[in-house]
């Protein structure tokens, strides 16, 4: 509850025209496990939303427990490159074993998208669950969804006039741990529209892991 109250005190105080994820219209490529360390980067592609480049850093806060920090630009059809930049906090509940097949996780965060003349607020809560296959020659492959409610506040979209809404967004992914340090992923979002466009969108990614301070 401590996180949330951080999170949900970030968006009072930096507002829609701040920029604190997800920050636009890409998958969240999160997994269900949380990582000690890991850097993550990522291009996708959306309808009107255009392309986005991406980096995410994610840091561990504490046992099953981690930090987000999302930063990118987006090229959006007709419209002027945006800045995109977010924070998030996930946590693992569930660790697959017999009496349970996936792994769990919960997932909250704030980003933002600033150009044009406008900003994008955004405020997901959601879960993440999945599944890790070993695989020969040390291999690991871990399909999982992530499903999440999105609220949506923006500056100037409606008339030169600040408009909120609530969305539903599901990334539908896949992990391929090459090795414990490197992994190759593949996600898709699926929602309904925001202020940036559709909201479905496809991406793709690198995740580095290396060592942390532990």
């Amino acid at each position: 509850m401590r996180h949330f109250a951080l999170i949900a005190h970030a968006a009072v105080v930096f507002g829609p025209a701040g920029a604190l994820a997800q920050a636009y219209n890409y998958p969240a490529f999160q997994t269900p496990r949380t990582v000690e360390r890991e850097y993550n980067f990522a291009a996708a592609t959306a309808s009107r939303a255009g392309t986005s480049l991406l980096f995410q850093w994610r840091e561990a806060l504490a046992p099953s427990s981690q930090f987000g920090l999302d930063v990118g630009l987006a090229a959006p059809r007709d419209a002027d490159t945006r800045l995109l930049i977010g924070l998030a906090w996930a946590r693992e509940v569930a660790h697959a074993g017999d009496q349970m097949p996936f792994d769990i996780g919960i997932t909250a965060g704030a980003g933002a998208s600033v150009g044009g003349g406008s900003s994008v607020l955004r405020v997901p809560l959601g879960a993440v669950a999945g599944h890790s296959f070993d695989l020969e020659d040390g291999f690991r492959l871990t399909p999982f969804a992530h499903p999440r409610v999105v609220f949506d506040r923006c500056s100037t979209c409606r008339a030169g006039r600040s408009d909120s809404k609530l969305d539903v967004d599901v990334d539908l992914g896949l992990d391929f741990a090459v090795t414990s340090a490197f992994s190759l992923r593949v996600a898709a979002l699926l929602g309904g529209t925001d202020y940036n466009g559709d909201n479905n969108a496809v991406g793709f990614s690198v995740a580095w892991r290396p060592q942390g301070p532990r």
